[in-house]
Parts: C-alpha cells; structure tokens; sequence
C-alpha cells in the first residue's frame, strides 16, 4: 500500500501503551527519590486521594501509577514508571554544579549534572541544521498527545555562556572553541533544550542483530508485514518498532534508522525514541525516508492509532504554546501543517490496511 492519497480524518478516544519498569533503576534512586520528595512537598492533595487510618486523605505516591482503561483520559504521563511532572521539576530550576561535553555525533551536545544529583543532556541552539533543540521539546509533547511514553522528558531552559564554560569539567575543555564557533548566543545567554538523562543505553537487537543495522531491519520489514507469524525473540520488541515507525512518520524524523538511535534499557526490553531534533522537516507528506519505513509496516497498535485519530489541532498548537519559554512557540505553523497532514495520511494508510486484511489483520497489538 503506498502512503499517498490516503487522506482520512476521523476523531476518537483511547489512552496509549503505559511503561513498566521502575524509574530508579534507570534514573537512580537518589535523585529519582529527592526529586519525588521535592515535588510531593510543593504539589497540592489531590481531592480523590484515598483515606488514611486517622480519616484523613492521603496522597498517592508520586511513583505510583494509576490503573487506566481504554477511553479514559490520563491526567498524567510517566517515564519509566515516573510521573514526567517529577522528572522536568528539577530541569526547570535546579542550581548547575558541573557541565562535561558528549563527545561523537555531529552536534552540540553537554551533560549538565545539578545540585540535588540530577542529571540532563542540554542541546544548545547552534548552527548545525540538524539539531533544532524546540524540535525535541516538540516531539516529546506529541510522543504524550498520542498515549506514549517513550521520549524522555524534555524542556526549554536558558544558561549563562560564561556558566558553562565555568562549570566545564576540564577533560571537555578542548572542545570548548567547537562550543563557542557553534553555539547560537545571545547577550551571553544560550537557549536550549534539556532532557532528562538515561545512564545507560544500549542497542536494540533481535537475536543478537541490531535493528537499525542493515539486517536488523530486513528481519522487521519482513516480520511487521501482515500475516507473518513473529517468533518469540521479537515479540517483544516488534510492537514498539511498529510504533517508532508511525511516531517518526508524524514527526517526520529522518534520522532514526542511521545507525545510532534505536537504543533500549540495559535490559533489551523498552525501546526510547532518542534524538528527534532532526525532525519536522519541509516535506508536507513525509520525507522519503520515513514513508518507506512507514510503508514496510503492516501491524499497529490499536491504542496508538486511536489516540493519533483523537489528535485534534486545538490539542496539537495548544501543546506548542504551552510552556514554551525559552522559546516563543515550539513548532511553526508550517510545522504544525506537517503534523497534522502526516496525521491524515498515517490514518488513511491504516485505513486502507484495514479494508483490505480486517481490522484485527492490521490493528494487531494492544
């Protein structure tokens, strides 16, 4: 089935695919910890808290994650079992206590640790064209606008120039004329994008092969086509492959299969969609890149669909504007454009899958 031409909007409900796994084994007890008890302290009880011994409500933990059901909206996101709220409270104001440059990669890219032991990566505004930090900001909301919880929380923030490099550990300090050259400022100030950080990442592989390698991802073509059963190995991971695929087709992001970002947890079990500053390009329909992915892809899941045929364009410039400081808006109106027009031809494309397998052929994972 070819993407072009199938143009379909329809409206609907449904709440996306809910991660598992605890956050502190990813984030780190301490600062996961300091973070939840930072924020409990601020955060008001919530009037439907259950009650205590002594009759009087309790709140829940912020930890905890609520049992939710197809078509009731979730007043809350989560990463890796943790509340986003939790997670971007200390990217928003914690006190900068040391800076060290990611080394590899064609971008920008420092690790900012704070006081209080959190941790973030920070994307600076810079002159390479492929790294646009609103645009991770942007991808992050859409990842929760349409019931996922696979892009780190991110959020804007400005920096003093002269804090950076102060801050800067002294084995990046070699980098620094690269930092300075590339590095967009203004007034002395640096804006940018700061997400917070997952210690440790690894591959994504199916039996031993990478899925962004050139075999990995002959084996998913294959196996994600309607019909072909799916051997135990790959069970796990397919569904998730299944939604990268739709979600960078939305997004329009042309550089997932480069060989660098199909990372899992250390335990091979959740795939994150990493590195989404490259996206939103200028192509209304899709770049060719992510319509032929797309176009290998016969097997959905049902929830993902369902939210993305909820996406409604108040919701979608809504997010763009909302909390968008340092910047005055996340995505352009060209932008949003391209959002919603890949939208439709996503829903068309699954659409026609559906009339022509059945709809429990194409809609296949939960």
């Amino acid at each position: 089935m070819r993407l072009v031409g199938y143009v379909l909007i329809e409206l609907a409900a449904g709440v996306g695919l809910a991660a598992g796994a605890s956050g502190a084994i990813y984030f780190g007890s301490r600062a996961v910890a300091t973070a939840t008890a930072a924020y409990a302290a601020s955060a008001p009880t919530p009037a439907s808290a259950p009650s205590n011994s002594s009759g009087t409500r309790a709140a829940p933990t912020q930890l905890e994650r609520p049992h939710a059901e197809l078509g009731v909206a979730r007043s809350s996101t989560y990463f890796i079992g943790v509340r986003d709220e939790v997670l971007l409270e200390p990217l928003r104001r914690a006190q900068l206590a040391r800076v060290k440059f990611n080394r590899g990669g064609s971008s920008i890219s420092l690790r900012l640790d704070f006081v209080g032991g959190f941790r973030a990566s920070f994307k600076p505004d810079q002159t390479n064209e492929q790294t646009v930090p609103r645009k991770e900001i942007a991808a992050y909301r859409i990842n929760r606008l349409i019931g996922l919880e696979t892009v780190s929380p991110s959020i804007g923030r400005r920096f003093e120039v002269k804090e950076l490099v102060d801050k800067m550990e002294e084995a990046s300090k070699d980098l620094l004329p690269r930092f300075h050259a590339q590095t967009i400022t203004d007034g002395g100030m640096v804006n940018g994008e700061v997400q917070w950080w997952i210690p440790v990442i690894v591959d994504a592989k199916i039996d031993e092969v990478n899925i962004d390698s050139p075999d990995g991802m002959t084996s998913w073509h294959k196996l994600l086509q309607h019909g072909v059963e799916e051997p135990p190995s790959a069970k796990l991971l397919l569904p998730q492959i299944s939604t990268m695929v739709a979600f960078d087709y939305l997004i329009n992001n042309t550089d997932r299969w480069s060989g660098s970002n199909a990372k899992t947890g250390p335990d091979g079990k959740m795939l994150f969609f990493m590195d989404n500053t490259f996206s939103f390009g200028t192509v209304l329909e899709g770049s060719p890149k992510v319509r032929a992915a797309l176009e290998h892809v016969q097997k959905f899941s049902r929830s993902m669909v369902r939210r993305v045929r909820g996406l409604a364009e108040a919701e979608l410039r809504e997010a763009m504007l909302r909390d968008a400081a340092p910047y005055e808006r996340l995505l352009t109106e060209s932008e949003i454009a391209g959002v919603l027009y890949r939208r439709d031809t996503f829903l068309g494309y699954v659409d026609s899958l559906i009339t022509q397998f059945g709809e429990g052929e194409v809609l296949v994972y939960p």
